[in-house]
């Protein structure tokens, strides 16, 4: 595992399982952790169960691709597990910042984050 700036590995460095890479100072969600199948064959967990394990044990949020076609739509795992959709700003995400504008369904663990269901036409989306 490597943990610091994908920029500050050597060239030379073998290839890591996993990579926790810190935000920059002005960054407002938090750490990346990139991995691929060693990962996933590692801890024997799929990218949403070791989304869940983690922000349990740290008790910090989680994103995890949702899977769809549009790139601000995440599900995002709570501290005690629970997890929904949720929509980001796409301009933060233009500049690298992930925020959250709201959920698109009612996440358990997160009573506070105001849900904003998406049109009848692009539920499945």
């Amino acid at each position: 595992m490597y943990v610091g700036r994908v920029e500050d590995r050597a060239v030379d460095d073998p290839r890591p399982v996993a990579m926790l890479t810190p935000p920059d100072a002005d960054e407002g969600f938090g750490w990346i952790l990139t991995g691929d199948t060693e990962l996933a064959a590692a801890t024997d967990h799929g990218e949403r169960d070791l989304a869940v394990t983690l922000a349990r044990e740290f008790g910090v949020w989680a994103l995890v691709d949702d899977g769809g076609i549009h790139p601000d739509r995440w599900v995002l795992v709570s501290t005690d597990g629970s997890s929904g959709r949720v929509l980001t700003d796409s301009d933060a995400a233009a500049d690298g910042d992930l925020r959250i504008v709201h959920a698109l369904e009612p996440i358990s663990g997160e009573p506070q984050l105001a849900v904003v269901p998406p049109p009848d036409w692009a539920r499945d989306w």
